[in-house]
């Protein structure tokens, strides 16, 4: 997969060197990123008893530069590196196959996050082709997703494959993702028994409709399928059994006017369950039977209580067979409180507490796991 992610770059590079030297009324070239900065802290309360605290400033730098080469067919290269005041981990770049960490890059670490090529042969068709982002979120003052959210908080994670998008009447959109699984690992947040040293599991799929076109109070609706084929190591070994993973999803939210202040209320959801599971023993729950595998989070948001200010509530649950979510671990509850100031089209700042506790037992712990973390934190885009 790393030949053909240089591939890609190459063909960008030499289609961007093409359009440099075609085109001098225009500049062929669009830069654009963001900068991610902010003070985070976390105490838990693990379950041996200890406890533990961690402070650190994070920084996220992305910078990529685009290029359109025809009316049809652009392309765009993205560098980005997550770093922090924790010394522990030093500056390294790789052009990696798999995240090398549970939630993607390590600090101090940095890639190639973008690397691809944009085909629109029409107006309802777009294709991707290389290194991407993808987002289904549920909408909200704190975005978070139960299957699918690349790169979220300062974290950096990709999809390396075929995104298609076609557009269907009354404002939805069809998305089929193939996605390649090196035997390394996944580039997205894959938890506890899943795993991708099967040769059958090298490529894997996500299937979606989706609307954020309003209709009445309703500002989004979705339902995501995913498929891993061989990834799911129900018994938690590899000598164990080897099945696939499937999992569905819906998302809805609405949104109601409150007073005449411009204030307004947003309700959202996301149900998904888990076909497959591992074993209560796999997942260290118990000693028979399989875990659940149901996830659900429940989203209140209060939008512009005052201009440009709005706080957003989450809670959530998720069973500990739902092994997708990068933004909710599975076999944990959540609460959190979220501040979001738009400062402007480019720049927000944004506060959070979270609190996350075990939802089942772990065989032998003394007690549940329970982390309360919060940040501070700013992004800027330019």
């Amino acid at each position: 997969m790393r030949r053909f992610a240089t591939a890609v770059g190459l063909v960008i590079i030499a289609h961007t060197g093409f359009a440099a030297s075609s085109t001098s009324s225009a500049n062929p070239y669009k830069i654009s990123g963001d900068v991610r900065l902010g003070y985070f802290s976390s105490d838990r309360d693990d379950r041996n008893k200890s406890q533990n605290t961690t402070d650190e400033f994070r920084v996220r730098i992305r910078v990529g530069v685009g290029a359109k080469f025809s009316e049809t067919l652009s392309g765009k290269v993205r560098f980005a590196g997550r770093y922090s005041t924790d010394n522990r981990n030093h500056p390294y770049f790789e052009l990696f196959q798999a995240i090398p960490a549970g939630d993607g890059l390590r600090r101090g670490d940095s890639t190639l996050d973008q690397l691809y090529l944009t085909w629109k042969p029409s107006s309802n068709w777009k294709i991707l082709l290389g290194r991407f982002q993808t987002k289904f979120e549920l909408d909200g003052v704190a975005k978070k997703s139960l299957d699918r959210n690349d790169s979220p908080n300062t974290d950096i994670t990709w999809v390396d494959g075929i995104h298609a998008q076609y557009k269907l009447s009354d404002g939805w959109k069809a998305h089929t993702i193939i996605q390649y699984n090196s035997d390394e690992g996944a580039t997205e947040v894959r938890r506890g028994q899943l795993n991708f040293s099967e040769e059958g599991s090298r490529v894997s799929g996500f299937f979606a409709l989706e609307n954020k076109q309003k209709w009445g109070p309703v500002v989004q609706r979705g339902i995501d399928v995913t498929y891993l084929p061989d990834a799911l190591r129900v018994d938690g070994t590899g000598a164990g059994r080897i099945d696939d993973y499937w999992a569905v999803l819906g998302r809805i939210s609405a949104r109601w006017p409150l007073g005449n202040d411009g204030m307004k209320f947003q309700l959202g959801g996301e149900l998904g369950y888990a076909v497959n599971t591992p074993t209560k023993v796999a997942a260290k729950t118990g000693t028979s039977g399989k875990v659940g595998g149901s996830a659900v989070q429940v989203t209140f948001n209060f939008l512009d209580i005052v201009p440009k200010h709005s706080l957003g509530i989450v809670v959530g649950r998720v069973e500990a067979g739902w092994l997708l979510s990068p933004d909710f671990r599975n076999n944990n509850t959540l609460l959190e409180a979220r501040y979001l100031w738009k400062i402007n089209k480019k720049s927000k700042f944004e506060a959070r507490l979270r609190r996350r506790e075990d939802l089942d037992d772990i065989n032998g712990a003394l007690q549940d796991r329970v982390d309360v973390d919060y940040y501070l934190r700013y992004t800027q885009k330019f």
